[in-house]
């Protein structure tokens, strides 16, 4: 009996908890007991990997959902008061990842790029600039040690888990902490969320402190404020809210879903699966927003699904 709980004992200390995403879109958990993943002639510990973005070609469903994606996230660009379709198209192809990257770059004009625009700022959400290279053919791999290498990974079928079928595996950690600048014209609600890369799971808490101050009408301090967002209506106003939070106010949200105050401090659980996103809450005037607010998180049993962008 003792042999047998050893055994068991032995086996749950080797599993580990990884999250996949499949080439059709869905998203699971697995425990798994593989070990290593071999990128070309290195193997990698599975205890060293945050993430791997698999380059493999994209699937007919990829394809379809990519051709679909694109188009509408260019009208949209054209159109910011759009959200829904925006963030939708953006968060499927962030989803598709490194197969996105060609026709994504095909997609651009040679115009003056700038932000805040979020096809623009596409590319570096799919694959940071410290992570690309010349070989788009190459997956991703993201190490616990920050360094993020490009290479082939051999394929594999272990305990339910097959290369083929995966476009990204992650490794459930036990914390993740990320201090980001959250600004008020790039991460305003009305252009695009800044993706902290942490991909929530059931069972997930977050902790976020905030700090800082944000303009929303340049010199008119009565639109001026601190994280928790305006209190009393600004000049010439008749409500402090926008969308039922607060004017400037810092804010979450999971996925596509709805958002949810987070101010200067708030401790957050029982929140959906999903990637993590922060913005500052404004109207459709918020060409004339100035200042970002510095925010530290930690998340528990996430995952860190990429760099924060």
């Amino acid at each position: 009996m003792r042999l047998l709980s050893a055994v068991l004992f032995a086996c749950v200390a080797h599993a580990a908890t990884v999250q996949i995403l499949d080439k059709d879109g869905q998203v699971r958990e697995v425990n798994t007991s593989l070990k290593a993943l071999r990128v070309d002639a290195r193997s990698i510990p599975l205890t060293q990997i945050l993430s791997v973005h698999s380059a493999e070609p994209a699937s007919a469903g990829e394809t379809a959902r990519i051709q679909k994606a694109l188009p509408l996230l260019v009208a949209a660009d054209q159109k910011t008061s759009d959200r829904v379709q925006r963030d939708a198209a953006t968060a499927d192809l962030v989803a598709i990842g490194l197969p996105v990257l060609t026709p994504l770059l095909l997609t651009y004009k040679d115009t003056d790029q700038h932000e805040p625009r979020p096809l623009y700022r596409l590319f570096e959400r799919i694959i940071p600039s410290h992570a690309d290279g010349l070989d788009r053919s190459l997956s991703l791999i993201r190490l616990t040690n920050g360094e993020s290498i490009r290479g082939k990974v051999q394929s594999f079928d272990e305990a339910g888990l097959n290369w083929a079928n995966i476009r990204r595996l992650a490794v459930k950690q036990k914390s993740i902490t990320r201090q980001v600048s959250v600004h008020s014209l790039m991460h305003c609600t009305r252009i695009e969320w800044f993706d902290t890369g942490i991909g929530l799971a059931e069972g997930s808490k977050i902790d976020s402190r905030a700090h800082g101050f944000t303009r929303l009408s340049w010199e008119t301090d009565g639109w001026a404020t601190d994280p928790n967002g305006l209190q009393k209506p600004g000049p010439n106003y008749k409500t402090n809210l926008v969308d039922g939070q607060p004017f400037g106010a810092l804010v979450g949200r999971v996925g596509a879903g709805e958002m949810f105050l987070l101010g200067k401090m708030a401790l957050k659980q029982g929140l959906a699966a999903g990637r993590l996103l922060l913005a500052i809450n404004d109207n459709a005037h918020w060409q004339n927003n100035l200042g970002s607010y510095h925010v530290r998180l930690t998340a528990t049993d996430a995952y860190d699904l990429g760099d924060p962008q």
